[in-house]
């Protein structure tokens, strides 16, 4: 896989990872990966949930998609957020 010269962050992107980190949640961002690697992976509370950020009305890329649903095969369960509040939600 080559990695991306530059991979375009969502306008929420940052807000968002800065409220997770505000709340005391352990964020590790790595959007600049791209390709099948979802942005962030969002740790708080004993769980880790791969979170996928999204401005409100965007797409997922066919990759991002893919991503998801091989992550659901084994168990685990993405998120895909436009808020704060998707990433609380899916923390209850």
């Amino acid at each position: 896989m080559v990695r991306p010269k530059y991979t375009k962050r969502d306008t929420n992107h940052k807000p968002i990872v800065n409220q997770c980190r505000e709340l005391g949640m352990v964020v590790w961002d790595l959007a600049d990966l791209g390709g099948k690697v979802l942005d962030t992976i969002v740790f708080w509370r004993g769980k880790a949930i791969p979170v996928e950020i999204k401005s409100p009305g965007g797409t997922l890329t066919d990759d991002e998609a893919a991503s998801i649903e091989e992550l659901k095969t084994v168990g685990v369960g993405p998120i895909i957020a436009t808020t704060i509040h998707d990433i609380l939600k899916a923390f209850e």
